[in-house]
């Protein structure tokens, strides 16, 4: 198959393009660090560089319009670029908050849009976007972050029932904290304590296994993992004011693992 990945360069989007290309995919690895994704995948025959802002419709169409020229079909787009800044509410900055919601949400629209319309027509196509644990735990202190990743889950079902009746599926991979440098960015930071206050960290390697397993061959509307963790998130989902009432708690206990070996 034909993947298109966004934020390959690094992280869950790099691991996800190693994993492909063992897997016999052949893949167009995008990013918008045309240097470090040149580093990483320029001498990777199944792997196709090219870079791409998500945020920028003039940036999907410029990169699909070159696809269609070479009559490359993409079978799966995988919306895995995302960035984070913590801050709690009174205290967030107008550039972070657009650069979340540009990224995150914009981002996977844009994508997901662009790519739907072509697999339409064909009646085929699967689309997978990367949410967060975060797209069911709205967590204090990295609060836009959140914010943007619940936006995901909201578009992604929605979407998943305009394209259902066309052949084409959405899912939403929902992965808890991941060892990537967006996790190191939050260590010892006090706003992000919630995120170090469970029992340990993923590999971006376990995250992509995920992407490429069972979301990749049962098109699921959703997949959380790890699925010890789950349930606890779909409780504070459906109780948000449970979840409230133990942030006080969580938050110490986040505090006193920011370099728990299951965190690093």
């Amino acid at each position: 198959m034909n993947l298109l990945i966004t934020g390959a360069a690094s992280g869950i989007g790099a691991a996800t393009t190693a994993q492909a290309v063992a897997q016999g995919h052949t893949v167009i690895a995008t990013d918008n660090n045309a240097a470090a994704l040149k580093a990483r995948w320029d001498d990777q025959p199944k792997v196709r560089c090219e870079t791409l802002d998500v945020s920028s419709q003039q940036s999907w169409d410029e990169l699909l319009a070159r696809l269609d020229a070479e009559q490359i079909q993409i079978d799966v787009l995988m919306n895995i670029a995302g960035v984070l800044r913590s801050g709690a509410t009174g205290e967030l900055s107008e550039a972070d908050i657009a650069l979340q919601l540009d990224v995150n949400v914009k981002g996977v629209m844009l994508g997901t849009n662009a790519l739907a319309a072509r697999m339409k027509q064909r009646g085929a196509g699967h689309i997978i976007n990367v949410g967060s644990v975060a797209s069911l735990v709205a967590a204090p202190g990295i609060t836009v972050y959140a914010a943007s990743k619940f936006a995901v889950r909201g578009f992604s079902i929605a979407a998943a029932g305009d394209l259902r009746d066309h052949g084409v599926a959405v899912s939403l991979v929902g992965p808890g904290p991941v060892k990537t440098a967006m996790l190191d960015q939050q260590r010892d930071d006090p706003n992000a304590a919630l995120t170090f206050s469970g029992g340990g960290a993923l590999t971006p390697e376990q995250v992509a296994a995920a992407i490429l397993g069972p979301v990749l061959k049962k098109r699921p509307l959703e997949h959380y993992l790890p699925r010890s963790d789950a349930w606890q998130a779909r409780l504070a989902n459906i109780w948000p004011s449970f979840l409230l009432s133990q942030v006080r708690r969580a938050r110490e206990r986040g505090l006193k693992q920011f370099h728990d070996p299951n965190f690093e």
